[in-house]
């Protein structure tokens, strides 16, 4: 019976005590499930903030991303914004701080900031209400070098309208370009062409040339010259090897010393000289400005320079301008290697009509090449009556002007002193007969009295000249029509003329030559004839069909805006 109640009081006991220890595990297990909420809902908060947040910045990440190819701020920060609308998320996108866009041709930086702020749910249990989510993103394109060759026709045909358009055009690309460009990173040569391109003398005497007169610095280049980028073939221009040709300076038709301007082989004229990379916008508009319509059309010349301006081998060049202080310093790297990862190189081609023929005195034989030309040029120098005397007695002088009228008489001697300008006077020679043509005088000289020029008073040389030489005085017609002798021009028109199939041939090759080092090669058709022969030829020297383009009088300046534009698109995709 003791031990019945003793078992009963223990029992009592130990389930009291197990009613205690089971309080004691609900209150530490109610304490374990509040602190799982706590931390659940920390997570759970903390997922949806890191959500929020990744959701934000990927946004602002593809945003700035596109912004950054915009043409304008504005045009950037429309971008950034409509992919913000696209999300959903506008009201999360915060206001655009100074210097957050810049945009230039060569680099861009765009920077969005977006910011979003969440309720808690479990967090507000541990007093966190509230969460921000946040993120700004920066997007940098640069490519910080940019070489331009602006290859401009200004044939005959371009006159009127079509030429003053064309400078208001070509005006505002330059200006586009250096406005949106860093100080110094972009550099424009402008190149005109009609019959052939006139480098400046400083170019002219930087390359080795094959010099034969002192008329022009026109060149001559040989099929093979335009199958490559650089200016002439291996050993050439810039080596030991062989020099390039000087083209000889002339002109279909003319008089003497007055060579026809508009069929010159080659202008000579400041307006017609090509300008070599100017970082200047006052220079590079008074150089556009400057520009006439004359001559023909040889496109394959204007490209062939606009190509070998963006040649790295051109830098041999360049450095002799810049020791001749006619280049910016700056430039010593211009133009840059195809390799320079921060350059692009850029032609822009404009066209307004098919090539058409010039021609060559033959090479080979050189009949009307070298040296012993028919042209002779004879120098004196001219005469001031100084005294006469009697020739049977000296000592009788007379030294008074009106004396000289009697010089005729046998027995009075004039004496006269070198006292006037040294003049030329040029002379034709006509071997059959064998003759010689008085050009100041329109008269006939024989052998004999041409001979004797050599003892007329004030006489100082009588020099044959070169062909080369005599070329530069009067054109073949001329010298045809004087002597009779139609060799001449019969060599010079139909033996190595170029017509304009072969320069569209010599065009696609240097084209096709500059766009294999990754030059972009932008072209225009000015009012040119829908799919006839200069359109195929500027659209197959483009780098592609949308890079070549067809204009009028009327849209010519949106078009070159247009290429502007692509070309800051272009820069700022690489």
């Amino acid at each position: 019976m003791g031990d019945c109640i003793a078992r009963t009081q223990r029992t009592g006991a130990t389930g009291r005590f197990l009613r205690d220890e089971g309080g004691v595990v609900t209150v530490f297990s109610l304490f374990i499930l509040m602190m799982m909420l706590i931390v659940g809902g920390l997570a759970l908060d903390s997922m949806r903030h890191e959500m929020t947040r990744a959701q934000l910045q990927t946004t602002l990440d593809r945003a700035v991303l596109a912004g950054a190819k915009s043409a304008t701020p504005e045009e950037a920060r429309a971008t950034v914004e409509d992919y913000f609308a696209k999300a959903d998320l506008s009201s999360y996108l915060a206001g655009e701080q100074e210097g957050d866009i810049e945009i230039y041709l060569n680099s861009a930086s765009v920077t969005a900031r977006a910011s979003r702020t969440i309720d808690t749910h479990l967090m507000r249990l541990a007093g966190v209400e509230t969460l921000t989510a946040g993120g700004i993103s920066t997007a940098e394109v640069r490519v910080p070098k940019l070489e331009i060759s602006l290859v401009l026709d200004v044939s005959g045909s371009m006159g009127g309208t079509k030429i003053s358009r064309l400078r208001g055009a070509a005006k505002q690309f330059v200006s586009t370009i250096l406005d949106t460009s860093e100080p110094g990173n972009a550099v424009i040569s402008v190149i005109p062409f009609s019959w052939s391109v006139t480098p400046p003398k400083s170019v002219f005497d930087a390359l080795a040339v094959d010099v034969r007169h002192d008329n022009s610095t026109c060149l001559r280049f040989n099929a093979n010259d335009f199958h490559h980028a650089t200016l002439t073939s291996g050993k050439s221009a810039f080596s030991s090897g062989k020099p390039v040709d000087q083209m000889i300076y002339t002109s279909l038709y003319g008089d003497f010393d007055n060579l026809q301007s508009t069929s010159r082989s080659c202008f000579t004229d400041d307006y017609m000289k090509f300008l070599p990379y100017s970082m200047n916008e006052g220079t590079l508009h008074a150089k556009i400005d400057s520009l006439q319509a004359s001559g023909n059309t040889s496109g394959h010349e204007g490209m062939n320079w606009g190509a070998a301006l963006l040649d790295p081998s051109f830098r041999q060049v360049s450095v002799q301008l810049i020791a001749k202080g006619e280049m910016d310093a700056a430039l010593a790297h211009v133009p840059a290697d195809y390799t320079e990862p921060e350059t692009l190189k850029v032609v822009v081609m404009m066209g307004d009509g098919a090539n058409t023929t010039s021609y060559f005195f033959d090479r080979s034989p050189p009949k009307y090449r070298g040296k012993h030309s028919n042209l002779y040029r004879v120098t004196q120098q001219g005469q001031r009556f100084d005294h006469a005397f009697d020739r049977t007695n000296p000592s009788r002088q007379w030294h008074e002007q009106w004396v000289e009228q009697y010089c005729y008489l046998d027995w009075l001697e004039c004496v006269y002193e070198d006292d006037g300008p040294v003049t030329s006077s040029y002379y034709l020679r006509d071997p059959s007969p064998h003759r010689y043509y008085d050009i100041d005088r329109d008269d006939w000289l024989s052998r004999n009295e041409f001979e004797d020029l050599e003892n007329r008073d004030g006489f100082v040389s009588k020099e044959r000249l070169d062909w080369e030489e005599a070329w530069g005085h009067m054109s073949p017609r001329y010298y045809s029509e004087i002597t009779g002798d139609w060799s001449a021009w019969n060599d010079y028109v139909g033996s190595e003329r170029l017509d304009g199939n072969d320069k569209d041939a010599r065009m696609r090759d240097v084209c096709g030559a500059t766009k294999t080092h990754g030059v972009v090669v932008y072209s225009i058709g000015f009012e040119v004839s829908k799919g006839g022969r200069a359109e195929r030829v500027l659209s197959d020297c483009a780098s592609s069909t949308s890079h070549y383009y067809r204009a009028n009088t009327t849209d010519i300046s949106a078009v070159f805006n247009s290429i502007a534009a692509n070309v800051q698109n272009l820069r700022l995709t690489q």
